[in-house]
């Protein structure tokens, strides 16, 4: 029955903008309230497009690839008789961070009439440079700037700022032009006009609050937007996918959009329901089949991968002390028979017990709940992800027993609970509350280990689930790394990791929800919002609170648009804190806001934020040591 409706379904997308002359406005461009997305505002002025930048500046918008999701636009040029950029007084070209545009790597710019200290930048500023050439091939140009020393080039995209602009200001360079994809081993005749690619991210369904606001996007509906809580979108339903070229929510089982968009039912009603009533049937007997063999073959492949379990564990070394296969009667009394009282947490797939063995050696085992295939899946990934991993702040596996329904992991027992715990629960009155220099060591341990997964693993290894939850402390309160059940190899010829649902909610790349991708920058953003936690002592995500602040990244972008950074800090830290404190807390701050940039591409590596957490603390003793 569903095949056979949806078969009948057509689909409609979001209005899509009329032409601005000769150029088609294609979804998600906007540049009317009533049609695309309000996101990529582009604008409409007699018969020409443009797209407007910071400072005042627009650009006339010369072609746009909806494929692609690129567009040109044209450099102003020279102020009449100057070498001086048409735009300098806006200071060149600068994007909006906070909207979908960006400045592509396909760019070659030239920059003149620059000062000295550009002698000191990484770009081109050689006397033999293709910004000399063209200057002496360009009678235009040349006339203008031909007597001015320094020129120099460079290919976008080498930096974070130049994915948002290229800028002309004093004590660097007064004037610039740019190519796309410039071939230049062309003479200047042959060069392309004057350009800059521009690109855009994919668009996210629409926003809407009341249900009528979906109207015009078929197969969707007005819900909580996962990847906020705080505003709704319009998200297909089951069995459509959104579709972010198209503006649409495609059936995910029809391979020729076109057809699907446009084709309607030949069939009478009465004849569709018979022949949906013999293919119900059908699938009933042959779902039913399927999940028999499934079942029997999961079994199958649970047996052989416990199989390799062994082999790995026996070859693990954590810290010179090789991993071990315990039995089921050792794990079984170790653990009193996995008795309640023993149960240090439980999470959707697994549970921890403690466990201690024969020799007086205290363990935390875990084993997945029963009757859960994911579960299992996850012990066994973790084992395979553990067992060529050694790091002082990752969490150790002592060994396993695979004997029992359900494998078990055994590791060291850490004590002094997780960091969650410590920030969120001191109510309890188990826990005192973390000093700042405390949480700056954990971050910097934390971030190290994470560094240490991302570049010296081999191959990397993306832990795709940090939370402070997983980040546990030992009795001196240095941080323990762990649960890397969802945790994958990187492939070594891809950038990505392709995936189905996973990670927390409050901790989720939010470019997750765009193209289903987990890379190391996802960690990257995760752990930001753990450096929020320490700096707030709030929970990621908090349904006490107001419903502007639920979101715990959403509030700080809040507080930090406002100028208010000092505001998120935990008043209890601030109490007492010193002016370095205070300064290093400032830094701290704006750290977490790098690793949380919604554009993946912005936030910095792990070893990056390692060596400013490293920074951070370096500066803060100093400068104690300084005033005592």
């Amino acid at each position: 029955m569903m095949i056979l409706l949806s078969s009948i379904s057509s689909l409609m997308a979001f209005k899509s903008c009329p032409n601005c002359g000769h150029i088609a406005v294609p979804y998600p461009l906007s540049s009317g309230t009533d049609c695309g997305d309000q996101l990529y505002k582009v604008r409409c002025n007699a018969g020409s497009l443009w797209l407007d930048a910071f400072n005042g500046s627009s650009y006339m918008i010369t072609s746009i690839s909806k494929l692609n999701q690129r567009l040109i636009i044209r450099p102003p040029g020279f102020a009449k008789n100057t070498c001086i950029a048409a735009d300098y007084g806006s200071q060149g070209i600068e994007l909006n961070s906070n909207l979908p545009f960006n400045i592509s790597g396909s760019n070659t710019v030239l920059i003149m009439n620059c000062s000295n200290e550009m002698l000191t930048k990484t770009v081109n500023c050689s006397s033999s440079s293709i910004c000399h050439n063209y200057i002496k091939e360009n009678a235009v140009v040349k006339a203008d700037c031909g007597n001015l020393p320094i020129c120099c080039w460079f290919k976008t995209g080498g930096s974070v700022s130049e994915y948002s602009r290229i800028l002309v200001r004093e004590g660097r360079c007064a004037a610039y032009l740019s190519f796309v994809n410039l071939d230049m081993n062309l003479p200047v005749s042959k060069w392309p006009e004057p350009g800059v690619e521009i690109d855009w991210a994919l668009p996210r369904e629409p926003v809407c609050k009341l249900p009528v606001d979906c109207k015009g996007l078929l197969n969707s509906k007005c819900m909580q937007d996962p990847a906020s809580l705080v505003q709704k979108r319009c998200l297909c339903k089951a069995e459509f996918q959104w579709d972010p070229i198209n503006g649409i929510c495609a059936g995910v089982k029809c391979s020729d959009r076109r057809r699907c968009k446009h084709r309607k039912s030949k069939t009478p009603v009465i004849g569709g329901l018979a022949i949906a009533g013999v293919v119900l049937l059908l699938g009933i007997v042959f779902v039913t089949v399927k999940f028999y063999k499934q079942s029997h073959h999961s079994k199958k492949e649970i047996k052989t991968s416990l199989m390799r379990v062994q082999k790995d564990i026996s070859k693990a070394n954590n810290s010179g002390s090789l991993a071990r296969i315990y039995n089921s009667r050792e794990i079984t009394k170790a653990t009193n028979n996995f008795s309640s009282e023993n149960l240090l947490g439980s999470g959707g797939f697994g549970e921890v017990f403690k466990g201690i063995l024969d020799d007086g050696t205290i363990t935390a085992v875990k084993r997945a709940k029963p009757g859960n295939t994911k579960g299992i899946d996850q012990i066994l990934n973790e084992v395979r992800i553990l067992c060529q991993v050694n790091h002082r702040s990752l969490v150790k596996i002592l060994g396993c027993c695979i004997e029992l329904e359900q494998p078990l992991l055994v590791y060291e027992f850490i004590s002094n609970g997780t960091l969650f715990d410590r920030l969120h629960r001191l109510h309890s009155g188990k826990w005192t509350p973390l000093t700042w220099h405390h949480r700056l060591h954990i971050a910097l341990q934390t971030a190290q280990a994470l560094a240490y997964l991302h570049l010296l693993a081999t191959p990397p290894i993306h832990h795709r689930d940090i939370k402070s939850s997983n980040i546990l402390l030992d009795e001196k309160l240095d941080a323990r790394v762990s649960d890397f059940g969802l945790s994958r190899l990187a492939v070594s010829d891809e950038s990505h990791v392709t995936t189905c649902a996973h990670g927390t909610l409050g901790y989720l790349d939010p470019e997750y929800y765009l193209n289903f991708q987990l890379t190391d920058k996802s960690d990257v953003y995760s752990f930001g919002v753990v450096l929020l936690e320490l700096l707030t002592s709030k929970k990621a995500v908090d349904f006490n609170r107001e419903e502007t602040e639920v979101n715990l990244v959403v509030y700080y972008v809040k507080i930090l648009k406002e100028e208010r950074l000092m505001d998120a800090i935990d008043p209890i830290l601030k109490e007492e804190a010193s002016k370095a404190e205070l300064g290093s807390m400032e830094a701290f701050g704006l750290l977490a806001a790098s690793c949380l940039d919604e554009r993946r591409q912005n936030r910095p590596s792990m070893k990056e934020v390692a060596d400013k957490i490293d920074r951070v603390i370096s500066v803060l003793t100093s400068e104690v040591q300084l005033d005592t």
